[in-house]
């Protein structure tokens, strides 16, 4: 890179940056100790200090984003002296992105801006990138609104800091990041954030006693344009990556940012912190058609809520929601009907999107005399599009109207639908069958049990026949055997397991029983959805399961011995059949003690202790004698597949 360029990119840079970083004197290691998961986890942090307090220590990261330390995690803080020696390791780094360039789209270039602005140019030139392509004008504005967009929505929802929020947006809304994708949303709510001061303050959400109390002053519509008006609030917090949010989680008094120190679940219902949240209330209020015209209004704001959403933290998409998004969501769960997609929407200039709503306020009208269920039931028995029939479905399952079953029944050739990974739109009917049927619609099912392309179906099916049929036993059983024969164990399986055990019958305990010897199954056998099926088995006293899982426990084979001292003493790694010593070590307790931190020797000589006790408490189990086997049945919902997959 010549002199001109190499001045041109660190102008732009000190441009795009919003720190000043000629105010930092020194650049700072930062080593750390963590201890979670029975595991020690070590961490350094390059970067600036920009506070601290008796608790924690603020820094800019060489990557660009802000980040808070606690000082008892804290073991060693070094101010480093810019020179040959360290510039090499930072060098060296670039070739090992763990180590100190963090995946970050903010790489090392306030490191960059930095040297420059301290007079050591040999110094920044000598990290610049090798590859001029990621560091041109474009990149590099982009690169560096990444960084801040995330921050301002990380301020807005994660902290509720309107004020920070705004500097990164005030920020953001420069000429010089004209072109970055999200510019447009940044301007949009930083000028939302300066009309609202009062949100989370004046303007907040009540807790449960204070809703109950309000509404004795507040008639029936004041009550859900009061809510309605509450909406904006909403801070649904994503739990994890990838995950997705609902607008009806739960709602706190505090941001998340607070909760963390004061272990607060912000995914579980809490008496002191927890507030109400208005979208669950609305849907609570069971609003007619007529009140929800009171919604209409909210769907032409341009307000943002305190709410994104993102598939992983290092892909540069963010997702932040609208109230009309959260309007069009509460009016599709109250009356069943999508009128319109969120996108076709948005898409729509106001004009256009008031003459839509005129289509719903006529929509409502038409149907104000109508009770909640003969609303669901006339979905049900007229809707064209499959997402209104099955959204009406499981409301009608949930309010179990009889009409139902038998519109099902008849409507069950109306929406053939793709089969998919998961489902076809047919299985969903024939599984609520399965579920609330009974012997008055097995002839309807064997009609249903024709056609063999739909394998949901089919399994539905079979499983229909054999819990209410007996005389279809065996061209079930053979279906169901056929089914699941080419099943990984995760697929179809699971769904017919509490079926098979609940039959006492040899034939279908047998068939049972198969799951263990399926491919997919060992790599969950200790998560708990899947160990519950093997706690079942047990129970039953299957001895077939008692030996599928206790051969794959005992000290370490010598091919496990071998691949674990190839790879760092197989610390935090798990050998072949450890999952199994996993799921065992669960049935021993709560606490389960195999530690993967530990020494090959004292893990291999746990795993074989760990199987003489299995093998002892089954023998006890067996001969109905007091035993320290853990068998309850834990609570849990069926885990996400494919999870790393955005498009599911």
């Amino acid at each position: 890179m010549d002199e001109a360029t190499y001045q041109h990119k660190m102008r732009l840079l000190d441009s795009l940056s919003f720190y000043r970083m000629e105010k930092y004197d020194t650049l700072y290691r930062i080593s750390t100790s963590d201890t979670s998961f029975h595991r020690e986890w070590k961490s350094t942090y390059y970067g600036w200090i920009t506070n601290q307090d008796e608790k924690t220590v603020a820094l800019i990261k060489t990557n660009g984003t802000e980040f808070e330390i606690e000082k008892q995690k804290i073991t060693k803080v070094e101010p480093l002296k810019i020179d040959a020696a360290i510039v090499d390791t930072f060098v060296k780094a670039r070739h090992d992105p763990t180590s100190i360039f963090e995946s970050s789209f903010g790489d090392c270039y306030l490191l960059y801006l930095w040297l420059y602005k301290k007079g050591s140019l040999t110094y920044s030139k000598a990290l610049l990138p090798e590859n001029d392509h990621f560091f041109s004008d474009d990149n590099l504005r982009n690169a560096f609104g990444i960084l801040y967009y995330d921050a301002m929505l990380s301020a807005f929802s994660v902290q509720r800091d309107y004020s920070k929020a705004i500097e990164f947006g005030n920020h953001l809304s420069k000429n010089i990041y004209k072109g970055y994708e999200y510019q447009k949303e940044a301007i949009a709510l930083t000028r939302q954030l300066k009309n609202n001061p009062e949100d989370f303050k004046t303007f907040r959400l009540p807790d449960s006693l204070g809703w109950v109390a309000l509404k004795q002053k507040l008639n029936r519509n004041e009550q859900i344009t009061y809510l309605g008006d509450r909406l904006r609030l909403l801070n649904c917090i994503q739990p994890g990556q990838p995950a997705g949010i609902s607008y009806q989680m739960y709602q706190f008094s505090i941001p998340i940012s607070k909760a963390r120190g004061l272990n607060v679940d912000y995914w579980e219902h809490n008496d002191k912190y927890g507030v109400v949240n208005p979208y669950w209330e609305l849907i609570r209020m069971k609003l007619t058609p007529v009140e929800v015209e009171l919604l209409l209004p909210y769907l032409l704001t341009e307000t943002y809520i305190p709410t994104y959403t993102y598939h992983r933290d290092f892909f540069s998409e963010r997702t932040l929601h609208k109230l009309t998004w959260v309007a069009h969501d509460l009016i599709f769960e109250i009356t069943n009907k999508r009128f319109f997609t969120k996108d076709d929407f948005d898409s729509l200039s106001f004009d256009k999107k008031k003459e839509e709503l005129e289509k719903v306020r006529t929509w409502c009208e038409e149907n104000a005399t109508l009770s909640h269920e003969q609303l669901i039931v006339k979905i049900l028995k007229t809707a064209d599009l499959w997402n209104d029939f099955n959204k009406a479905l499981e409301t009608a399952k949930e309010e179990n109207y009889a009409a139902l079953l038998p519109i099902i029944a008849a409507r069950f050739g109306d929406f053939n639908g793709d089969t998919n990974w998961t489902t076809s739109n047919k299985s969903v009917m024939a599984e609520t069958m399965f579920e609330l049927g009974g012997e008055k619609y097995i002839t309807t099912v064997k009609q249903w049990n024709i056609n063999k392309a739909d394998i949901w179906v089919n399994l539905w099916c079979s499983l229909f026949l054999l819990k209410y049929d007996k005389d279809s036993y065996e061209q079930a059983m053979t279906e169901l055997e056929s089914i699941l024969k080419d099943c990984d164990g995760t697929y179809y399986y699971p769904h017919a397991m509490d079926l098979l055990l609940s039959m006492n019958d040899k034939r279908a305990l047998k068939l049972a029983e198969g799951i263990l010897d399926k491919r997919g199954f060992p790599r969950f056998v200790d998560w708990d959805y899947y160990l519950n099926f093997v706690k079942k088995l047990l129970a039953l006293k299957s001895d077939y399961t008692f030996n599928a899982i206790s051969k794959k426990l005992g000290p370490f084979t010598p091919e496990e011995v071998k691949h674990l001292k190839e790879n760092n003493g197989g610390k935090n790694m798990f050998a072949d059949n450890d999952s199994y010593t996993s799921a065992v070590d669960k049935l021993k307790g709560a606490n389960p003690g195999y530690n993967t931190e530990s020494s090959i020797e004292t893990r291999s000589a746990y795993r074989e202790a760990l199987a003489v006790w299995f093998t002892t408490q089954y023998a006890l189990l067996k001969a109905g004698k007091p035993n320290e086997l853990h068998l309850n049945i834990d609570k849990t919902d069926a885990p996400v597949t494919f999870i790393d997959s955005a498009a599911h």
